[in-house]
């Protein structure tokens, strides 16, 4: 049963401002506390019913770890989802690591993007395709956003997210690393020929890559979409699904340089 100090402290959890300040964000459902506990972060605590409790998920908990039994009434007040699935565990934030540029990878830098089923969306997608690494502009949605962590289906606990000044971070990189930006109107990517190596820029979803920003990109990219019909076409992708075209085609002649 939690005591009041207890649900006090997982629904301050729902708020950045909480979650910076203890450093721990909450991981919900089945299958994301599954993902949690096969990765390297730090569980704090698991909150679970009876159910979870009992089912094979829960002999691989830590017996170090605070394990606390709760009923359905309990895991509705703590849960952000619409539908509560069995378990919620606390996490421990990590801490921001040295980040450099490594020679023969693939890096995703994110301009301002700001909602965070996109942000989610957008870690799943690179874990997908083999980008191991993202860095953020500040103004990017928080990586620790239960609606992040939910939407990037357990990729963000293998993909590390690195929040930078983003001008500054392209401008230190190597000038043999390409630097590709989205745009409307860039080459087509299936001509774009994106090698072994190189950064990709994403834009925020309403206004493209900053003007401070698109200076430093060196090859402009696009999706191609077809012709207008009668009464014409979508003005643009969604950024997450633009990313997983890009990080498609980078992959695919990633494959085809190695072979």
């Amino acid at each position: 049963m939690l005591s009041r100090n207890q649900l006090k402290l997982l629904t301050s959890l729902h708020l950045q401002k909480y979650r910076q300040e203890l450093g721990v964000f909450p991981v919900e459902g089945v299958k994301m506390v599954n993902e949690l506990l096969a990765s390297n972060f730090e569980i704090q605590g698991i909150y679970a019913t009876a159910e979870w409790i009992n089912s094979p998920y829960a002999t691989s908990v830590d017996p170090n770890t605070t394990l606390t039994i709760i009923n359905d009434q309990e895991l509705q007040k703590i849960s952000n989802l619409n539908a509560p699935n069995q378990v919620v565990a606390i996490a421990r934030m990590k801490s921001p690591e040295p980040f450099r540029v490594l020679h023969n990878e693939w890096i995703l830098a994110l301009d301002q993007i700001r909602d965070p089923g996109n942000l989610g969306t957008i870690i799943r997608t690179a874990d997908w395709f083999g980008i191991n690494r993202i860095v953020a502009s500040y103004g990017t949605a928080d990586l620790y956003n239960p609606k992040v962590v939910q939407a990037s289906m357990g990729s963000v606990f293998r993909v590390p997210v690195h929040y930078a000044p983003l001008r500054e971070f392209l401008a230190g990189c190597n000038a043999d690393m390409p630097v590709f930006g989205a745009f409307l109107d860039g080459q087509r990517i299936q001509d774009a020929a994106f090698g072994s190596q190189g950064i990709l820029v994403i834009g925020n979803e309403s206004h493209g890559i900053s003007s401070e920003i698109e200076s430093l990109i060196t090859r402009r990219v696009t999706i191609l979409k077809a012709a207008p019909s009668g009464q014409g076409r979508a003005e643009s992708l969604n950024a997450s699904l633009a990313t997983a075209v890009f990080c498609y085609e980078i992959n695919r002649n990633r494959t085809i340089t190695a072979s």
